[in-house]
């Protein structure tokens, strides 16, 4: 006569069990559905493409906050030429009145002395990351997405002929001070529309780097449906696998108790 129970069946079930604790755990303990190819071939195949995709993304992010910095510099430097190009205007109208003495003319031409200073000191030390932005031409490219040919360049032309106009102001003279007005004005003009290029470039890389937000979280969003932990259904199959265990337990050691009464009925 056999007393038992069917072991090899409660062993495979408490087996399966605990390998739903376990799958349960890690998808908890790592944040991540799929940990491995096992777990979802064709999902993880997809989830490391977004991936490539989110990082390459974030490097174009990185690139069109540099450019739209490299633009900022660029313009608060021409804002400096043009307020200081405003200014001599200023001094050289006034410095073309005709009841002005030289005097009066000489201590104009001393605060005209200090502007063209500071412009020169724009001009000369104006860079970014290194580069000079205003010292001879300068042409800046940036990659702001995953394709080879999207890129946003700025090109920043060589001022030194225009502010060097500035630099020879002499208004010592009446005639002088009335041809300062004039180039004053010119020059204000022109830096003026090296401004309205830079706005312009500012206004294109603004746009793409909101696009690249955009596609960066939406890429994400993919990423995550597919790749990461539902914490609410997986902590739910951990807890229902958890009271499967502990049956199994239960069962097993109420068994194996029968079984050991059993045996000693027989004897």
């Amino acid at each position: 006569m056999k007393v038992g129970t069917n072991n090899q069946s409660v062993n495979l079930q408490t087996s399966k069990v605990r390998e739903q604790q376990e799958d349960a755990m890690k998808k908890l303990v790592t944040g991540l559905r799929i940990n491995s190819a096992q777990d979802d071939a064709a999902g993880l195949q997809i989830a490391n493409r977004l991936f490539a995709q989110s990082s390459g993304t974030q490097v174009a992010i990185r690139n069109a906050n540099d450019a739209y910095s490299l633009a900022s510099v660029a313009d608060s430097a021409l804002a400096g030429v043009n307020d200081a190009a405003d200014r001599i205007g200023d001094l050289s109208l006034r410095a073309a009145n005709a009841s002005l003495s030289a005097a009066d003319r000489d201590a104009i031409q001393q605060e005209i002395n200090q502007l063209q200073g500071q412009v020169s000191d724009i001009q000369t030390n104006t860079t970014f990351a290194g580069q000079s932005l205003f010292a001879g031409s300068s042409n800046s490219e940036f990659q702001v997405g995953a394709n080879a040919n999207t890129t946003v360049g700025l090109s920043l032309p060589d001022l030194t002929d225009q502010l060097g106009e500035l630099q020879i102001i002499d208004v010592t003279t009446q005639d002088g001070a009335q041809a300062a007005v004039e180039t004053s004005r010119s020059v204000g003009e022109y830096v003026n529309s090296v401004r309205g290029q830079v706005g312009a470039f500012q206004n294109r890389v603004e746009s793409s780097i909101n696009t690249l937000n955009n596609s960066y979280e939406q890429n994400e969003v993919a990423r995550s449906r597919i790749q990461d932990t539902d914490f609410a259904q997986t902590s739910a199959d951990k807890a229902q696998a958890d009271i499967l265990s502990n049956i199994g337990v239960s069962l097993q050691a109420q068994a194996n108790v029968s079984r050991g009464q059993a045996l000693s009925l027989l004897n």
